[in-house]
């Protein structure tokens, strides 16, 4: 490699790292680059629902759990948990018919259980006598319900009420349905639980109807949000709920952050006493690398959400970075002893090394897409980031390291090889 091509190398490689660093410290505080962090790194509530079959109220067909269906559930507690003003809230899969629901900076687990565990289902019914029991038959439901809101019930009354619009098509529905039931009893229930029970004095066809109920305000705006968020299509059972407080979030990343930058430091240490100018070369790859890493997680888009086991995967990264280097730099003395130059060891050590580094990181790399995949989803915090940061490991071991190494052959002449630890 040429004396150009190692200057074109080390400028994008610094092009890189300076700009990665303007986004986290250069910017403005409301603009700079953040990591996400999970729950075990800040406070919130975790939550894992699985889905259960159901029958459709209007068709009576049994709703299977499949992709389709699952997916639907995640749209609707995403909007479900959007309207109440929740920020970076993490709903995810987690096989056919389970999701994790987690909510940052929420504390309070039955508020939090609450808002997920209800399925929104909205049903207008009608009264009927079979063998002098009552019976209510389901004739239309929440589908087609295009807006709610809170309203007053009344003047001096501390209660509230749910108004609603319908869609075109449900104007038409409500029209026909209470024409029907004129000076009959029309039942509302939400989730099988009757809310109210208005007899229909004239027929209803402006779109719009209200839900009485004596609900508190909050109440009120919790079920205008659930309505305005859909029904889902299934029943839900909560697993596993837990919270995570502040100060217990705070106290794991302050933990984490010594654990890491007292491992790399150790490591530093080490490469420079024993590999001393290499040693040194190595120490400034794995400042590099550790910027790119991070870098890579605030790439907009691609987000990660930063936990316990997604650090613990980060620093077990860097022993592959270290042990890719490791790898380099005994082909190198290796080839000293040979009796090459520094130059010439420098590019046949590094050769010779490429297949036993390619192998570590291709096995380790696989071993972190099956946990990923297949992994609950701590697991995946550990796997997703083992899996960067074994590709990164590669790319600085084979090429970071390689550029900076020709810079000081080439360039500062440092070519003595007691200093390459031969």
């Amino acid at each position: 490699m040429n004396r150009n091509q190692v200057m074109i190398n080390l400028a994008i490689i610094a092009a890189i790292t300076a700009a990665i660093l303007l986004g986290f410290f250069g910017l403005s505080p409301e603009n700079s680059l953040k990591l996400k962090l999970g729950l075990d790194l800040r406070s919130g509530t975790h939550i894992t629902l699985r889905l259960l079959e159901v029958k459709d109220p209007e068709t009576g067909e049994v709703v299977r759990i499949d992709e389709q269906i699952r997916n639907r559930s995640i749209q609707v507690f995403t909007r479900r948990l959007n309207a109440i003003g929740t920020s970076e809230i993490l709903i995810a899969p987690a096989g056919l018919d389970r999701i994790i629901v987690e909510i940052p900076e929420m504390t309070d687990l039955e508020k939090a259980k609450n808002l997920v565990k209800k399925a929104g289902r909205l049903e207008f019914k009608e009264k009927r006598l079979v063998d002098g029991a009552v019976e209510w038959r389901t004739r239309m439901d929440g589908r087609y319900i295009a807006k709610a809101s809170v309203a007053k019930q009344g003047m001096g009354d501390d209660s509230w009420a749910i108004e609603f619009q319908m869609t075109s098509k449900g104007t038409r529905v409500f029209g026909d349905l209470t024409t029907e039931l004129v000076n009959q009893p029309l039942g509302i229930f939400f989730d099988n639980a009757m809310v109210s029970e208005p007899v229909v004095r004239e027929p209803i066809t402006g779109g719009s109807g209200q839900i009485s109920g004596a609900f508190t305000l909050q109440e009120a705006n919790d079920l205008a949000n659930i309505l305005n968020a859909g029904a889902l299509p299934v029943d839900v059972e909560i697993l596993e709920a837990y919270t995570v407080s502040p100060t217990l979030g705070e106290e794991s990343l302050h933990r984490s952050q010594i654990a890491s930058l007292l491992g790399i430091g150790i490591v530093m240490l080490y490469m420079l006493f024993y590999y001393r100018i290499p040693g040194l070369v190595a120490s400034v790859a794995l400042v590099v690398y550790s910027v790119w890493v991070l870098g890579c997680m605030v790439i907009p888009g691609l987000e990660f959400v930063l936990t316990l086991p997604g650090i613990a995967g980060f620093v077990l990264s860097i022993g592959m970075a270290v042990d890719a280097n490791v790898l380099q730099f005994e082909r190198v003395k290796e080839e000293l002893w040979n009796g090459r130059s520094v130059r010439a060891a420098l590019d046949h050590g590094f050769d010779r090394a490429f297949a036993s580094i390619l192998d570590g990181h291709v096995t380790t790399f696989l071993g972190a897409m099956i946990l990923f995949w297949f992994g609950a989803s701590s697991v995946k915090g550990f796997g997703i980031t083992l899996m960067l940061g074994t590709a990164l490991s590669m790319v600085t071991a084979v090429w970071v390291t390689r550029q900076l190494l020709y810079f000081l052959t080439d360039f500062l002449k440092i070519d003595d090889q007691s200093m390459y630890g031969a």
